[in-house]
């Protein structure tokens, strides 16, 4: 191994439906049976969350994924604006 270099473990990509299954079956199921706008709104929220999880490095958490997909159904976008927001707007 040259200077400057590491050696990191290669993660293997799941989908957003795997991943929402490692932290709740029920609401992998509920997720599983959403189709056109409010899978769109939950998707956006449950990515959001489990970025934030990730940079805050915690667990993501199962009743935050069932708000987010009870909001979707209710065509409620629901989340925290991020310096990410405000840069695509």
């Amino acid at each position: 191994m040259k200077e400057g270099e590491y050696k990191v473990a290669a993660a293997k990509q799941i989908t957003l439906q795997e991943r929402i299954l490692q932290i709740d079956h029920i609401q992998a199921r509920r997720f599983a049976k959403l189709s056109g706008a409010p899978m769109e709104i939950a998707t956006e929220g449950i990515i959001r969350h489990l970025r934030a999880c990730a940079r805050m490095d915690v667990n993501p958490d199962a009743s935050a994924v069932r708000e987010i997909i009870d909001d979707a159904l209710n065509g409620r976008r629901v989340f925290a604006e991020t310096s990410n927001d405000l840069l695509a707007a």
